[in-house]
């Protein structure tokens, strides 16, 4: 079981035994003294009810400004913290008003600030872009599935992607602005670079690592919705984000890639079907996002913001779903 210790730097003067949380969320709480009028509250808890905790926390101190809540990772605890039984579990999993109070997660405060960390612009974010596009182009030209994975690792895609997921479903317009940016500006560069290497250096097409990104089918799509699942999963449940950001650049970075090289070298055909299978993996990779993070019930705080919230989740299941069904015409067509 993951744990997470919060930090609460009540205001001055306040009364630390008034009840902020509640006691059944917590395993273990104390209390620091009293520094200049301030008192800091130390928390463990289960990182599945640190949502809970921290809404909590908000409810009771959130009309100040003088206050702060740090939370913190948990690696292990002395003596071991046992879980708890299923019947005990069962009891607690439902509030009054029927809401589950545990989430499978980690909570919403924390994935976003794990998430926005990764949404880049800086020049290290396009180096490794360009480095990444590099390499996917010698191993996709030389036919070597070795290079291609090896680009595969190093190209930070999985960030911006994601970001763009949660930002439509928190409707975070700043977020979302962020994340817009950094696709962008990656994939302009990772296209320029695959251009311009297709016009300067001899294009076999018939090579399998080119040839089989020439071709759009119904598996495809699965491919890409399993992975925009498995990037929102690797933030939301811990799974190590580096591992599932291979499967996210699986999808989009050798089929960018091989547009690019078709594009430079005036294979117009195949840089057309390669550019389809980009555009494929983009819708499918955010619609599952947003998808994910819908259904493991991630929403802003406030109710206005959940309402922008939701409506502009709905926009975008529908045009990210319309897009998806123009394609899936397009790749019957095909097949006919």
């Amino acid at each position: 079981m993951a744990l997470r210790l919060i930090q609460i730097i009540t205001p001055e003067n306040f009364d630390p035994v008034d009840g902020i949380i509640d006691e059944e969320d917590v395993i273990e709480q104390w209390i620091d003294d009293s520094v200049s009028g301030r008192t800091t509250i130390h928390i463990l808890a289960d990182v599945e009810l640190t949502e809970k905790i921290l809404e909590d926390i908000d409810k009771s101190l959130g009309h100040r400004d003088d206050y702060r809540v740090i939370l913190l990772p948990v690696s292990a605890t002395i003596p071991r913290q046992e879980p708890k039984e299923e019947k005990e579990e069962e009891k607690k999993e439902s509030k009054p008003d029927g809401e589950e109070k545990r989430v499978k997660r980690i909570s919403r405060d924390e994935l976003y600030e794990e998430i926005k960390q990764v949404v880049d612009s800086s020049w290290v974010y396009f180096v490794l872009i360009a480095l990444s596009c590099v390499v996917a182009a010698n191993g996709l030209i030389r036919d070597s599935g070795a290079m291609v994975i090896g680009a595969m690792v190093i190209a930070p895609i999985l960030g911006p992607n994601v970001g763009l997921s949660l930002a439509t479903t928190l409707g975070d317009k700043a977020l979302m602005v962020r994340s817009l940016k950094s696709i962008f500006y990656g994939f302009s560069l990772g296209m320029v670079l695959s251009v311009l290497m297709g016009f300067m250096i001899q294009i076999d097409p018939d090579v399998y690592e080119i040839s089989s990104r020439t071709v759009v089918s119904f598996a495809d799509i699965a491919l890409g919705l399993a992975a925009g699942v498995a990037g929102c999963l690797s933030f939301t449940r811990g799974i190590s984000a580096a591992v599932i950001g291979v499967m996210v650049a699986v999808a989009l970075l050798p089929p960018m890639v091989a547009t690019g090289l078709l594009l430079g070298s005036g294979m117009l055909d195949l840089a057309f079907g390669a550019g389809i299978l980009t555009i494929t993996y983009i819708i499918c990779v955010n619609l599952a996002g947003v998808v994910t993070f819908l259904l493991q019930g991630i929403k802003p705080k406030s109710f206005r913001e959940r309402r922008e919230g939701e409506e502009l989740s709905r926009y975008a299941i529908i045009i990210w779903v319309s897009l998806l069904i123009g394609l899936a015409v397009i790749i019957y067509t095909q097949f006919m």
